[in-house]
Parts: structure tokens; C-alpha cells; sequence
């Protein structure tokens, strides 16, 4: 009995390594490579999860400069930029990032990384408590042992085999070695822009706005936890370690603020901006408040016109859909936020503004909706088609 005992104990050490070693020797995360190789190499790196390889990896390495924010800010902020120069910059945006997560990160990278500056994309739905994270998200990718636990996982032996069957990238890959994510061919686009809107219009009433089963906006999570709280600690964290913390909400195409507009939450959103507004300047004290970007709106980038279905050929400059706007916007928001720019869009928002701003950008939605009104009814349609199917307890 002994005899096989001793035999079944060194066979499971064996596959134990074996499994170890194969994880280890593929990376489908690309979290064991030498971080510096990584980071010299030019062609995109084939990551099987986003959030492993930003969570476990990048967050970890000594930066300059890093990034954070939902998939806004993942898509639309690429590498190329002046104010960049020189500087090792890594982007640790994830697709649907809530604040909670955004701290978390931010948290690591100034004990880990221990960035001079931290640029951080705002958005309103990543507030909402009642919002699930996303189904990569796993909490114990911050604990210092999961570098080890992910040698030994099964999931990650799937994605290990999956990874050497195949040798470009492939959906469900991100980015370059710095956390940027390989830019999307936008002429491929032409003609699914009024599909691609809709649908993203549809996914954010049925999943981001309000989701299921609570089916509304909450600060608060169930168990008392407040996602203003999280970005308080965001700022008070930058005031204590001396980080420039740099914070913009995130610009998105006019009919997602309409979406927004048709949830019910207009009111929710201003007053969003008032809390960061206030939070802002009371975290600073004395000491200057960190410069706080309004990019959302009504003006000439946030209402470029949707390419009608019948046109194959039109290619938008700013947005890919209703919520994305592309790297070539992207690059305004850095210089704008980095440089003396003598362009006007954006504003600073502060206490003696907010209110005035809010004002303004009521009136300009006004006139978008009398200038626009195929796409408001297109909005209007796709939130009937949501109330039908979403089954919301107030609605039964």
C-alpha cells in the first residue's frame, strides 16, 4: 500500500510540474517573460487575458507615466504622442473598468511601478455599485502569490494549448507589451456604423446604465461600500505620494449621452460631475486641486454625423461607435491635457464653473435634438426594444 502510495505522490509531482512548466514556458498572460525584452519588442504580444497581464504584470514594472480607465480609454489612447516622449508609459485601461477596480490598479502601480504621473479616464456608468465587474475580473489576481496559482490552473493550461495552436492575434488579445492596445482598421468599418451604434446604445441600457435585477444607478453597493469613496482615495493617494494626477471624463459620441439621457440619469450624471468636482477640492485642502477635464458633451467632435446604413464608404474620424472614440481623439485629449494648446474643447472643471458648464451643455443637447432628429428616434426605438425584453422589477 505504501508502494503505491510513494508511486500515485510522485506521479501528481510530476504533472504538477509539468503543468507548471508548460504555463510557465508559453505565458499565454506574459507575465513570467523578461519584463525588459517584453518591452523592447515592436509587434503586438499575444495576451490571452487583458486584465492577467495588466493586473499581474504591467502594473508591477517602474513607469513614468500610467494610464487607467475603462475601454474608452484602453481604445482611444495610443502610444504615439509628444508629451509622451522618452517616458515609459503603460496602459492599464480594461474593458468595462469600475472606479473600485481603477483604484486598485492605481494603488499597485504607485507601490509597484511607483509613477511620477497618472492619467485617469472618467466614466460615469464605472460609479454605478450595481454594475457587475466583468467576468475576467478576479480578485485574487492582486495578491502576490497569483504569479504562482496561475502556473498550476487548469484555465490557464487551456489558454496555454490555445496559444501554441495558433500564431497571430486573435480576438480576446489586447495590446502591445506597454498595455496599448494594436489599433482597430477603421476603413473596415464603413457601412456597420449605424449597427455598431445601436447595438452599443442597446448594450449599455441593458447591462451598464441600469443593469439587472436591480435595474438602476447606485453609489452604493449592497454592502455599503461607495464608489465616490474610491476616487477619494484616488486623489488623497496622489496628494500623500506626490503623484501629478491628471483626470478627464472621458469624451463619447453625442447619442451616448442621449442614451444616457433616455435611462433616466441626466440628473445623476451632473450631479456625478459636481461629486468629483467637490471631492477634488477638498482632497487638495490648501494645495492646488489636480486639473480635472470635462471632455463629454455637445459640440463639434461629439455630434460628427453617423454614416447612413446604404453608405459603405464614409469613415469616421472621432468614434468607432457610440461610446469609443479613436486614438486620432485620443491625441487632442493628451495634448490638451499636456501642452499649452491654443484649442478651446475641454474644459477645466472647478466649483466656480460647474454649474454654468452644466447650464451650457443642457442648451447645446437641446439644439442636438432638434438638429438630429433621426438619430434621437433611433435612440428612443432601441430603449422601447430594451423595456420590452429587460423585465426591470418596476416595470412588471
Amino acid at each position: 500500500m505504501r508502494h503505491y502510495f510513494i508511486h500515485f505522490l510522485i506521479a501528481v509531482l510530476l504533472l504538477t510540474g509539468m503543468l507548471a512548466g508548460f504555463n510557465w514556458w508559453v505565458d499565454p498572460y506574459a507575465i513570467y517573460r523578461d519584463s525588459e525584452a517584453l518591452l523592447q519588442q515592436t509587434q503586438p504580444i499575444l495576451v490571452m487575458n487583458e486584465r492577467v497581464f495588466k493586473t499581474v504584470g504591467l502594473a508591477h514594472i517602474k513607469a513614468d507615466i500610467v494610464i487607467l480607465g475603462t475601454s474608452r480609454t484602453d481604445i482611444g489612447i495610443g502610444r504615439e504622442h509628444e508629451a509622451f516622449a522618452g517616458m515609459r508609459v503603460f496602459n492599464l485601461a480594461t474593458f468595462g473598468q469600475p472606479i473600485q477596480e481603477t483604484r486598485r490598479l492605481m494603488e499597485t502601480a504607485v507601490e509597484q511601478g511607483k509613477p511620477r504621473t497618472i492619467l485617469v479616464g472618467l466614466d460615469f456608468f464605472a460609479f454605478n455599485m450595481l454594475f457587475d465587474p466583468p467576468s475576467d475580473y478576479v480578485e485574487e489576481n492582486y495578491s502576490s502569490r497569483r504569479l504562482y496559482s496561475l502556473m498550476l490552473s487548469v484555465s490557464a493550461l487551456s489558454d496555454s494549448w490555445t496559444a501554441v495552436r495558433r500564431k497571430t492575434p486573435a480576438a480576446g488579445d489586447c495590446c502591445y507589451a506597454d498595455g496599448f492596445r494594436t489599433p482597430e482598421n477603421l476603413s473596415l468599418i464603413a457601412g456597420q456604423y449605424r449597427k455598431r451604434f445601436t447595438g452599443n446604445e442597446r448594450m449599455y441600457l441593458l447591462e451598464k446604465y441600469l443593469p439587472y435585477p436591480e435595474c438602476r444607478f447606485s453609489y452604493t453597493s449592497k454592502d455599503e461600500r461607495n464608489s465616490m469613496d474610491d476616487f477619494r482615495s484616488m486623489v488623497r493617494l496622489a496628494h500623500q505620494r506626490g503623484i501629478d494626477l491628471r483626470l478627464f471624463i472621458s469624451p463619447s459620441h453625442a447619442r451616448q449621452w442621449e442614451t444616457l439621457a433616455v435611462a433616466g440619469l441626466w440628473e445623476q450624471w451632473e450631479d456625478w460631475k459636481r461629486q468629483l468636482v467637490r471631492i477634488n477640492e477638498e482632497e487638495a485642502g490648501k494645495a492646488e486641486s489636480f486639473p480635472l477635464w470635462d471632455f463629454s458633451g455637445y459640440d463639434e467632435v461629439s455630434t460628427e454625423a453617423v454614416p447612413m446604413a446604404r453608405d459603405g464608404q464614409s469613415v469616421m474620424r472621432w468614434y468607432s461607435d457610440s461610446a469609443h472614440y479613436t486614438p486620432e481623439l485620443g491625441k487632442h485629449i493628451v495634448r490638451r491635457m499636456f501642452t499649452e494648446d491654443a484649442d478651446t474643447w475641454g474644459l477645466v472643471l472647478s466649483s466656480a464653473n460647474v454649474d454654468a458648464h452644466l447650464v451650457k451643455l443642457r442648451a447645446a443637447r437641446e439644439r442636438y435634438r432638434v438638429t438630429h432628429p433621426q438619430d434621437i428616434a433611433e435612440i428612443e426605438s432601441v430603449a422601447r426594444e430594451v423595456n420590452q425584453v429587460k423585465h426591470c422589477p418596476a416595470r412588471r
